[in-house]
């Protein structure tokens, strides 16, 4: 199956005209998927747009279609998360858009990530210490960067695809750690307490 884009995802959305943004649902998935891996699309699906599951209850095609595109993405995700072959990307628009729109796009991946994060129960982000907590830190602060404060010079550009990197190889990181960590735990008090 081809690889979902930005705009895949964007069309998807606009046909049912939801206000939600394609970057933010990228970031909320991704962080399910790190914490719940391929059974985790339900649980983000009744937090995130529990709005879509009613309308595909009430019968619309459009709807059940756009679930199926998401289903899709998600599991593009597991795959990617899974792979050793560090495929995994941030869904952004493409490099040619405008950098105060793909800014405000990484925003909106990391505020959907910590989104994600307590979807699957994340009640205490502090919780995280070490190389997690230091990526969860730093998502938490580009969260909170808004297009205006850039100058859109060629340095700016520079960081938006360092940050970029920052981000994916992060993600990568946490996924991995998280994984191992609940791979070897056989207490279910401990992996409650990553939850």
């Amino acid at each position: 199956m081809q690889e979902l884009t930005y705009l895949d995802l964007d069309s998807a959305l606009d046909r049912l005209d939801v206000a939600t943004d394609v970057a933010e649902v990228h970031g909320s998935l991704t962080a399910v998927a790190c914490f719940n891996g391929v059974d985790g699309y339900d649980i983000w699906l009744g937090s995130h747009f529990p709005e879509l599951q009613t309308a595909i209850e009430e019968g619309d095609a459009l709807a059940r279609e756009t679930r199926q595109t998401i289903l899709d993405l998600y599991n593009q995700i597991c795959t990617q998360l899974a792979n050793d072959d560090f495929t995994y990307t941030l869904l952004m628009p493409d490099d040619d858009a405008d950098l105060e729109l793909r800014t405000e796009a990484m925003a909106h991946w990391c505020q959907g990530f910590l989104l994600g994060m307590r979807y699957s129960g994340v009640t205490d982000f502090n919780q995280f210490n070490g190389e997690l907590g230091e990526i969860i830190n730093d998502i938490s602060e580009i969260s909170q960067v808004t297009a205006g404060e850039l100058d859109y010079s060629e340095e700016e550009e520079q960081s938006y695809s360092e940050l970029q990197e920052y981000l994916r190889v992060g993600v990568m990181l946490f996924n991995e750690t998280l994984n191992s960590k609940q791979a070897n735990t056989t207490s279910p008090d401990v992996n409650q307490s990553l939850h």
